[in-house]
């Protein structure tokens, strides 16, 4: 049976109308004439049997139908790019790895490791992507997600992997104008918080026996990266795992604010599809971070 397809060009015109909203800078970016561009919407239209844009004074804006269509369009053409280029790198020889995973994490503690594992599977690739919360794997090329949070990922096979042991850091010339002896001392300081974890010092001044204090206010920041960065500065107190910081603590561009260790109640996962494990890459890659993790644990 034929396959009813549009064609590629039909397709890329459509997105690139989609995404601009204006055929003139969609035909600007394709080095093509707007009239070209037209041609080739009107040409998917009919395919489809709807109309994806409709017209607003001298503007076109998408209808309903469009805004669905170019988005599914857009995840295809983004994946036919993705194939391509890794058939292009790998020459269809190489073992690949599509990776989801913490940006910090992987930064701070994947890198670092990972010559050990290219020096046992010299073979496969790991291409890292940065992903901050849980998605569908289904609508995604990745094999496996680095996660922090609880074994809940839906559809999904977690492996346990550690928890974070967090302590409140800053830069050691910041303790040298106001020095910290108790929790509350903390307060005399900048509060810096990490935006996806609004309520890490309101629970830290509890475990310290405060509670009728405002633990928000300070500033907030995306990724631990940042956060890091902003503590080595001097612009205040951050609420930091262990394991990201060692060596800033070495280097003493870091310095521990009050010595009380909290251990978080949420841990860090690899989490996959349980078929994608009859991928024998994934099975290597997992096997190895499992050792690792029993190496950072030691």
């Amino acid at each position: 049976m034929r396959r009813v397809v549009p064609s590629r060009s039909a397709l890329v015109a459509f997105e690139a109308a989609a995404r601009h909203q204006s055929f003139t800078n969609a035909a600007s970016e394709l080095a093509l004439s707007e009239s070209a561009i037209s041609r080739q919407i009107n040409t998917l239209e009919g395919q489809l049997g709807l109309k994806l844009f409709k017209r607003v004074r001298k503007r076109v804006m998408l209808t309903k139908a469009g805004m669905l269509y170019g988005n599914q369009v857009r995840q295809v053409l983004d994946q036919i790019e993705r194939d391509m280029l890794n058939i292009m790198a790998h020459g269809g020889t190489r073992g690949l790895i599509e990776l989801a995973v913490l940006p910090t994490f992987c930064s701070q503690w994947l890198i670092p490791r990972l010559s050990r594992f290219y020096s046992n599977h010299p073979d496969l690739t790991i291409n890292a992507s940065a992903r901050s919360v849980m998605f569908l794997f289904e609508n995604t090329p990745f094999d496996a997600a680095i996660h922090f949070g609880h074994p809940t990922w839906p559809g999904t096979t977690a492996d346990y992997l550690f928890k974070e042991e967090v302590l409140a850091v800053c830069n050691p010339e910041l303790l040298k104008a106001n020095s910290i002896h108790t929790a509350e001392d903390i307060l005399n300081h900048s509060l810096l918080h990490l935006t996806s974890r609004p309520d890490d010092w309101r629970n830290w001044f509890k475990s310290a026996g405060l509670s009728s204090i405002n633990a928000m206010r300070g500033s907030r920041y995306e990724h631990f990266s940042l956060l890091i960065s902003a503590a080595c500065a001097g612009l205040g107190i951050a609420l930091i795992p262990r394991f990201l910081i060692i060596k800033e603590l070495k280097r003493k561009e870091l310095t521990v604010a009050y010595n009380m260790l909290i251990e978080s109640s949420k841990a860090y996962y690899l989490v996959y599809p349980e078929k994608n494990l009859l991928n024998s890459n994934l099975s290597y890659f997992r096997d190895w971070l499992l050792e690792e993790v029993k190496d950072h644990q030691r």
